[in-house]
């Protein structure tokens, strides 16, 4: 689970445009917003591709003018096998395994 935080700056004349398509987007919440197109949004995704794919998505929205990450959060997946040093450790050749 990634779990991020961004500012998005909007136009202020297309403020309701923006609020709408960020309210669009699966696993994206508005948490506050000013009069002057300010956002500070978070967004939930299952990986690192599709928390970009989202931030692209903001960012290329009608009436964005910018979108900045101010944090990130990366959790693993309680169901996935964790690896160990010696499942990554790079082994040489001739070396026993």
């Amino acid at each position: 689970m990634n779990i991020s935080s961004l500012v998005v700056h909007a136009k202020p004349t297309q403020c309701a445009l923006v609020r709408a398509g960020l309210a669009e987007i699966p696993g994206v919440e508005i948490h506050a917003s000013s009069d002057a197109g300010k956002f500070v949004v978070t967004l939930e995704a299952e990986s690192d591709g599709a928390t970009a794919q989202i931030f692209d998505r903001i960012y290329l929205m009608d009436g964005v003018m910018s979108a900045a990450m101010v944090y990130h959060q990366f959790e693993p997946d309680p169901e996935q096998p964790v690896a160990t040093p010696a499942d990554t450790a790079p082994v040489r050749q001739g070396d026993p395994k």
